[in-house]
């Protein structure tokens, strides 16, 4: 049943639930209102910033972090850390709304997994299965049963094709991709795999990955390739959003209104794109979702607790927005977005009795940019028509929304005065910063005037921020590094883009005086990557490891630091490497990822993966006997396998489920050595070490690079 089958045969039945005992009805309690009057005042305030000298420098500091509507994320942490209920929570949030249960167990919903899949003639795209047999089901052939270890495959040999192949290679089917195509499992702990390439256009995820999935996959082919959507039960679903929204570790309360209010989001977004193939995007254009490798029991629980029950206004499901942080102020819709107020999208002052922000702690609560130029914002105004305002004479920041956030900025300069509207300069700052310089990561910021020198620093340390976002040609955006170009990592001494062969009959002119021309050096290639390289000045934003000849800087050293360090992800393989549009560096036991979407926030960075990268071909393992978990001995549904005794305690002391994932094999024999696999790390135990000391982590970052001949074979 899809949402809006539910909703239709539920819908008739509210004035029933209205009085069911079910029914959590909240209203806003006595929390400050803001009255259109205080906008008045705060828009006639003086903040109008002149441009003392065209050579100035600025930068811009603010509070909050997100657009400002809604649920603040950090705030119900905070709101159920002080003993607020979920109700309490939601009410406070979305006054005058009620929570209900509306929805039938068996709703379903579509989900956009990736933007596009953008297959090249040279490359064979996969889709396995992890847990039981499946099925594929394509227009004009009957349902095809595929094993376990069975394998689709997409090609693209001057047009898109599919093929299911066993594991000894025989094929069981194939036709072209000329419609909608359906993997579907048929056994109820199958869960789907994708070997997936997606085009540039997804925001922070690698260029090559594996995804798993319940429910069904639904391949549709397009004119730029395939669209691959995930239909599932909107429970599941929650079950890969709520854990990449709200840590897993935040009290049951903050989760069980995040569930609330990612439920109510996706039903209400369902409703508005009926007549599409899909209801939501998998991305922080509607809210995140990973599937069921982000699942964790903590939020399975908070989904759990509330299914089937959303956010109501009146009759209508409730546009439940949410964000990180907002340093005690929320908006309400029309100051950010425009458009006519809704009753239960109310600014609110969102303080404890003693008038401490309830998201104080969050990480965005205050923020800084760093220096920049005025030219260098100027350059950023330049790159539309529609915001060029010539050379730059002022910067009206004054009309502002009672939350400090603005609502439209003036800027004025040897071309006129222009409008713009506040999302519309973060996006652009945000895309076009300079080196060094943080994002704004709201529309609640001001500016300070600062030194030349001030700008020197910024952007000296560009490699202790995390990255930034510039254009590609042809539209979207991809990461940038600063000595980094094209994915591979600019060499001293070596110009990646200079001609290989002789110069051509017309090129540059020599200079009139010639310089010394160094010895031809050839163009790196992967391999040499792991090469060593000169170490960055050392300090508070860099550590320069001469063992292997690597830097680790900024959020980097930071998370290198605060998880454990050279015990845990060993030296340093490489620097800073820019890879299909995400920031990743390589260590002996680990690749640590930059997530885009996460930036300022404390899950920017994220060990990558590895353990199933290493193990896709061998998976599934055979499986542990469900037991009842004791001290020492931990059973993990969401995979199937145990933990015990000395590896238990080594992955409980270490980091557990952040920095090693779950456990995707039972315990093992490999080479001579006990291991098992997990998520994002291998185990060892060496009887031969000391005791305290026999549980390892195994290399697996240097095996990932020997297979890709990064490294060469160990002796």
């Amino acid at each position: 049943m899809s949402v809006a089958d539910s909703l239709r045969r539920t819908r008739r039945r509210l004035a029933l639930f209205a009085r069911s005992t079910i029914v959590a009805v909240v209203v806003l309690s006595p929390v400050a209102r803001i009255a259109s009057a205080e906008v008045a005042a705060i828009a006639s305030s003086p903040n109008v910033f002149a441009v003392p000298d065209p050579n100035a420098a600025l930068t811009f500091d603010g509070s909050a972090f997100g657009h400002g509507v809604g649920l603040c994320q950090w705030g119900s942490r905070g709101r159920a850390a002080a003993g607020q209920s979920v109700q309490q929570i939601i009410g406070a949030y979305y006054p005058g709304t009620a929570i209900q249960k509306v929805l039938a167990p068996e709703t379903t919903i579509r989900v956009l997994v990736h933007s596009g899949l953008e297959i090249a003639a040279d490359e064979t795209e996969r889709i396995s299965a992890l847990g039981g047999n499946w099925q594929v089901v394509a227009q004009g052939v009957a349902p095809i049963s595929v094993p376990p270890d069975g394998k689709l495959e997409l090609t693209n040999p001057g047009g898109l094709r599919w093929q299911v192949r066993s594991r000894d290679g025989s094929i069981l089917g194939w036709g072209p991709l000329s419609g909608p195509l359906v993997v579907r499992p048929t056994a109820g702990e199958t869960r789907i795999i994708l070997d997936y390439r997606p085009s540039g256009s997804v925001p922070g995820r690698a260029n090559t990955y594996f995804d798993t999935y319940r429910g069904e996959i639904i391949l549709y082919p397009t004119a730029q390739g395939v669209e691959t959507v995930n239909r599932l039960g909107i429970e599941d679903y929650l079950r890969g959003v709520v854990p990449e929204e709200s840590p897993a570790s935040w009290p049951d309360a903050a989760l069980q209104a995040q569930a609330l209010a990612a439920r109510s989001y996706a039903v209400f977004r369902a409703q508005t794109r009926a007549k599409q193939a899909w209801d939501v995007d998998d991305s922080t254009w509607d809210q995140v979702y990973r599937g069921w490798w982000a699942e964790h029991p903590n939020t399975n629980r908070a989904i759990d607790a509330t299914a089937g029950h959303l956010v109501m206004a009146g009759a209508q499901v409730a546009q439940t927005y949410f964000f990180a942080s907002c340093n005690g102020w929320t908006d309400s819709n029309e100051h950010v977005w425009g458009g006519n107020p809704l009753p239960y999208l109310r600014g609110i002052r969102d303080v404890d009795p003693s008038g401490q922000p309830y998201d104080k702690d969050a990480p965005g609560s205050t923020w800084t940019t760093g220096s920049l130029t005025v030219a260098q914002l100027e350059a950023m105004l330049k790159a539309d028509p529609g915001t060029d305002v010539g050379s730059l004479q002022s910067v009206d920041l004054s009309t502002r929304a009672p939350s400090g956030r603005l609502m439209s900025i003036k800027v004025t300069g040897t071309g006129g005065t222009k409008s713009i509207a506040p999302e519309t300069l973060q996006a652009r700052f945000n895309r076009l910063r300079p080196p060094g310089v943080k994002p704004l990561l709201s529309t609640n910021f001001s500016v300070r005037w600062t030194t030349a020198e001030a700008v020197r620093q910024t952007q000296a340390n560009a490699t202790a921020v995390p990255p930034r976002q510039t254009p590609k040609p042809g539209g979207g955006a991809t990461t940038v590094i600063p000595g980094v170009r094209s994915g591979i990592l600019a060499l001293p001494g070596v110009n990646l883009l200079a001609p290989t062969g002789p110069a051509a009959p017309g090129g540059p002119v020599p200079a009139a005086t010639p310089t010394p021309v160094p010895t031809p050096v050839p163009p790196p290639t992967r391999y040499d990557l792991t090469a060593a390289m000169p170490a960055r000045p050392d300090g508070l934003t860099n550590q320069y490891f001469p063992e292997t000849g690597h830097n680790v800087g900024g959020a980097f050293l930071n998370f290198f630091i605060e998880h454990g360090g050279l015990e845990l992800f060993g030296m340093p393989r490489t620097e800073e490497l820019l890879e299909d549009g995400r920031t990743v560096q390589y260590f002996q036991r680990a690749r640590l990822e930059f997530a885009v979407d996460k930036a300022g926030t404390p899950y920017e960075v994220q060990p990558a993966l590895l353990g199933d990268a290493l193990t896709e071909l061998r998976r599934p393992f055979p499986k542990s006997p469900v037991f009842d978990s004791t001290p020492g001995h931990q059973y993990f549904p969401e995979t199937g396998h145990g933990l015990h005794n000395a590896f238990h305690r080594y992955w409980s002391e270490n980091g557990g489920l952040d920095l090693f994932g779950f456990p995707t094999s039972e315990e093992m024999e490999e080479n001579g050595v006990i291991v098992q696999y997990f998520q994002r790390a291998r185990l060892e135990y060496r009887a031969e070490l000391a005791e305290g000391k026999r549980v390892t982590l195994g290399l697996i970052g240097d095996e990932f690079l020997t297979r890709r001949g990064w490294l060469p074979p160990p002796d």
